[in-house]
Formats: structure tokens, C-alpha cells, sequence
């Protein structure tokens, strides 16, 4: 009996090791992230893989680690903006944002959490589209996209000392 048992463990572990070489690809948390004297600027999403039926979740931060317990940045709509680029063709998310000069205070060590937001000119042709901006989630077709995240601040007021980061991670959405 116990021949046996010992026998069943090693076929399941020998299947168990055979899954990673039939599936040696598995999805897995991206970062990316760019940093100056005073500012960390980081993109994320929890799986670099996503099929395309699923929505890709993808969020940005900025973290200030300067000397102040906190600091005043001023912006646009936004600190920052997001575009994204298709590697393997043409299609193109531009960003933009509106200019007003916003401010937003930053504790020293904390991350100030911005998800992904859509912007950018519409397009005749999906996927960028004015269905996909309209959608609340974000779905993209099969291919490799790369979101970048743009951190543009300044302090001491707009058009006062600048502070720009870029930040990017790249996501393949499967069939």
C-alpha cells in the first residue's frame, strides 16, 4: 500500500513539473519606474499577460523622498498623464490633459495613487475608438502594448522648478 501512495505522489509531481514546460509562460505582476533627486514615478498592473476578453488593470504613483515631510507640486488636470503604443502596429493612445495649474500636496514617503485614465484624440478605427473611450474598463486586441505613465510637476508654482519623469510597462493581450 504504501508502495503504491508513493508511487501516485511521484505521477503527480512528475505531471506537476510537466506543467511548467507546457505552460512555461505564466502571467506575473510589471513594474516600471523612473526617479529623480525628489520624486519616484511607478506604473503597475498585476499581470503582464491578459486575454483579451479580460480587463487590464494598470494604476501609476508618485512618491515624494525629498528632505520636507511634504511637498506642494502643481499640474496640469493631473500629475500624470498616460498614453499608450502598440509595439507590434500602428495604433497610438496620445494622452492629453487640460492645463489648469492644480496643486496637490505630497507627504514625504507616501505613495500618491493615480489609476489609468483614457485621453487622447479619437479615432475612425477601433481600438481607440469613441466606444473604447466611452467604456468604463479598458480592453485592447491581441498584440503587444506598452502603457506609459509621464509625470510633469513643478514646485514653487506652474512654470516653477520642473520635474519630469516617464515610466512604462509593457503588456501582451493574448486571442
Amino acid at each position: 500500500m504504501r508502495r503504491l501512495l508513493a508511487l501516485g505522489l511521484l505521477a503527480i509531481a512528475v505531471a506537476v513539473a510537466g506543467c511548467n514546460v507546457l505552460f512555461p509562460i505564466a502571467p506575473a505582476p510589471t513594474q516600471g519606474e523612473a526617479s529623480d533627486d525628489l520624486f519616484r514615478l511607478f506604473v503597475r498592473s498585476p499581470l503582464d499577460r491578459y486575454p483579451s476578453a479580460l480587463v487590464i488593470h494598470v494604476a501609476g504613483g508618485v512618491v515624494y523622498q525629498g528632505q520636507k515631510n511634504r511637498e506642494t507640486i502643481f499640474h496640469a488636470a493631473s500629475p500624470i498623464g498616460w498614453r499608450i503604443v502598440q509595439l507590434d502596429g500602428p495604433a497610438e493612445m496620445g494622452g492629453g490633459m487640460d492645463q489648469p495649474c492644480l496643486s496637490t500636496v505630497l507627504d514625504a514617503g507616501r505613495i500618491a495613487p493615480y489609476p489609468f485614465e483614457k485621453a487622447g484624440e479619437v479615432d475612425d478605427a477601433p481600438p481607440f475608438d469613441l466606444a473604447w473611450y466611452q467604456a468604463k474598463d479598458v480592453h485592447l486586441p491581441a498584440g503587444r502594448w506598452r502603457f506609459i505613465a509621464t509625470m510633469d510637476v513643478s514646485l514653487g508654482g506652474c512654470g516653477g522648478e520642473m520635474h519630469q519623469l516617464e515610466a512604462s510597462i509593457d503588456v501582451t493581450v493574448t486571442p
